[in-house]
């Protein structure tokens, strides 16, 4: 009777399914052209709330646009990512960007119908931007998850200065 129980429990435990996300990597053009918005902008909100169906926990993320590169010529967008914090409860996805207050970045943002906007690819459709200490300027970082494997020295994983890539992005969606 025992050993019937155990093998029960295990056969059961094979049956259970799991889910889990892939995100398939991304060249510059398509995410630019899957894009239905490309944006520099900074984080002034970020809000943590339960789905509809009380599943899963999603982040609000509202940016202040500070320039539009393609789409939007609004002044601030809101849209979500995966994960956040509701009270006690974490969700952690892995592959989605986190965001704070102040966080100034290149947004690549795809709509879903009547939901909030996404960010194109989870963290792909986040360059994140700083100001370099030596020159002043501001630099665009590219994401890491960026073409898959990671390369010491690979000229694609250098900061550009943020008018060249503004440049870049609307020669591709120019193109198009």
């Amino acid at each position: 009777m025992r050993r019937s129980l155990v093998v029960v429990f295990v056969i059961s435990l094979l049956t259970v399914t799991t889910s889990a996300t892939t995100v398939v990597p991304l060249s510059f053009e398509q995410l630019v052209n899957e894009s239905q918005s490309v944006v520099y902008g900074r984080v002034s909100d970020v809000r943590a709330q339960w789905t509809a169906d009380r599943r899963f926990i999603e982040s609000v993320v509202t940016i202040e646009i500070l320039r539009g590169m393609k789409g939007t010529a609004r002044e601030s967008i809101a849209f979500t990512v995966p994960g956040g914090q509701v009270g006690r409860y974490l969700n952690v996805i892995p592959g989605a960007p986190s965001f704070a207050t102040g966080d100034t970045a290149v947004f690549f943002l795809t709509g879903q119908g009547a939901r909030l906007p996404v960010t194109t690819g989870l963290t792909q459709g986040v360059y994140r931007v700083r100001r370099d200490e030596a020159s002043g300027e501001m630099l665009v970082v590219p994401p890491v998850v960026e073409g898959g494997k990671i390369v010491r020295g690979d000229p694609r994983r250098k900061p550009v200065q943020l008018a060249a890539f503004e440049s870049a992005v609307r020669a591709v969606a120019g193109a198009r």
